[in-house]
């Protein structure tokens, strides 16, 4: 009996360490990051998310008012854009891709799904999502100025942060090319992120007016519309 006790004693300490070691094996940076982006646990059950949106591009007069749906697990992105000229809508889905515009439907080229089939996988909010999964397929390297995010072996983003672990940067590129500059963070239910976003020089710049995470898409169709 006495070894019993002793056995399960020595369980109980072991158990106890590799839970200590489990809660804190990702780096303080990361934990920053995702203690500044609101609730974890909604990242986590999110199947993906809604944003509306206030573009501004240097050779438009007018912004423009998008809202997007993206899907977390699948490559799928919906882009629906108002103008005072004209409603245009996008969408990749998975392997294949349209534009509809003026009652006409195109099919998208390889070339323009390859390219928004290379975006997807690092938007950064499904990196808060992968990373409050713990899904494996994402892996970091932490350089002195940005955490370097990385999908099966593949770089696919990068993300700058301050000191209290709010995202203040991103990019796609290691040279820091097309850098995103982020806004003030605010909350968006429980989740808090950048009220704005821009790229050096004021050729592009967006104010988000809101962002929703969803967990059920089913009711968003990423389908061509019909001829």
């Amino acid at each position: 009996m006495k070894k019993i006790f002793i056995l399960f004693a020595i369980f109980t300490f072991c158990s106890s360490i590799l839970c200590q070691e489990y809660q804190q094996k990702r780096p303080e940076r990361i934990e920053k990051l995702m203690k500044a982006v609101g609730n974890e646990d909604s990242w986590r059950t999110a199947k993906g998310f809604h944003m509306l949106e206030i573009a501004n591009f240097s050779g438009l007069k007018l912004p423009l008012v998008r809202n997007f749906w993206i899907d977390f697990e699948n490559p799928r992105i919906k882009i629906v854009t108002e103008s005072a000229e004209r409603i245009q809508k996008r969408a990749l889905n998975i392997d294949s891709g349209w534009t509809h515009e003026n009652g006409e439907t195109k099919e998208w080229e390889v070339d323009i799904v390859n390219g928004y089939r290379s975006f997807w996988p690092g938007i950064p909010t499904r990196i808060f999502h992968l990373i409050a999964s713990e899904d494996p397929i994402l892996t970091y390297e932490l350089a002195e100025d940005r955490i370097n995010f990385f999908i099966e072996g593949k770089f696919v983003v990068w993300i700058a942060t301050d000191a209290q672990g709010n995202p203040v940067a991103y990019g796609r590129s290691n040279n820091h090319a097309e850098t995103h500059f982020l806004g003030e963070m605010i909350n968006y239910g429980e989740v808090r992120l950048w009220k704005e976003a821009f790229e050096t020089g004021g050729q592009w710049s967006v104010v988000m007016v809101n962002y929703r995470l969803l967990e059920d898409l089913s009711e968003i169709s990423y389908v061509a519309p019909s001829k």
